[in-house]
């Protein structure tokens, strides 16, 4: 069996805009939601577009340690449960005017239209439009990411991989 490579990840990692995004707040309560992404140029950090006043949004201006899991469609097989890719990092709310985001955001057609329907809001008095900034940690868990089906028919772990962004140190443990 071989691991997928960082670029590898990297690449599934662009190729889709949903994951889940969990937070938790002060008390340890966690909370998570379906959002859509985009990779911004690094690859090391992810822009959704959200309002100031969702739960995951809330939940990090008070506590900035996230975790995301990205699913990935398999194209035969359906019926079977995605690939994933698992990340952690730093979020913070960024303004909505943030040009860094904004230019993420409007490179993928999903992206545009969500900032077309958030300028419309605004336009319509919303004011607590904003983006989470996500800061990826180094290491990224997979499972299931590049490796056959039958592969893990016997040995579950067998679809289960790590990867560290060249130039960084990830964890020791995760």
């Amino acid at each position: 069996m071989t691991s997928p490579t960082y670029a590898e990840v990297l690449r599934d990692i662009r190729r889709q805009h949903f994951a889940v995004l969990s937070t938790s707040d002060t008390t340890g309560t966690t909370a998570s939601a379906g959002v859509t992404y985009n990779l911004g140029r690094s690859g090391a950090t992810i822009y959704v577009m959200t309002r100031r006043h969702l739960q995951k949004a809330r939940n990090i201006a008070v506590n900035p340690e996230v975790s995301m899991v990205i699913p990935i469609p398999r194209k035969l097989l359906w019926g079977l449960p995605p690939a994933t890719i698992q990340l952690r990092g730093h979020a913070k709310v960024v303004d909505s005017a943030d040009i860094e985001a904004r230019g993420v955001f409007s490179g993928f057609w999903l992206g545009r239209q969500i900032l077309t329907s958030y300028e419309q809001l605004r336009n319509q008095g919303e004011t607590r439009i904003c983006f989470l900034r996500i800061d990826l940690d180094p290491l990224i868990r997979t499972y299931m990411v590049g490796t056959p089906m039958w592969q893990t028919r016997s040995r579950m772990e067998a679809g289960s991989a790590t990867v560290v962004r060249p130039g960084d140190q990830g964890p020791a443990v995760m």
